[in-house]
């Protein structure tokens, strides 16, 4: 008899147990569709990518140009 951890809570449990005796959990637990994974990685590149291209136009922001300096217009007479 070994000890395994729930993959939910962590406790140690008999490999033996169908469920896990502090939370529930299925032991044998089955993982997660595939398309669960993909869908966190289209939600997670909806919300980083507009940032990264936000941030990247502000670092190419063109300078403001440079005003010449003003001189005083001098009356000749």
């Amino acid at each position: 008899m070994a000890l395994i951890p729930c993959k939910v809570c962590g406790s140690l449990n008999s490999d033996q147990v169908e469920i896990c005796l502090s939370c529930g959990y299925d032991t044998r637990g089955s993982k997660r569709p595939v398309i669960f994974r993909w869908a966190a990685l289209v939600v997670l590149a909806m919300l980083v990518l507009p940032l990264l291209l936000s941030v990247r136009s502000w670092l190419q922001r063109p300078a403001p140009p440079e005003t010449p300096p003003k001189t005083a217009a001098i009356d000749l007479p």
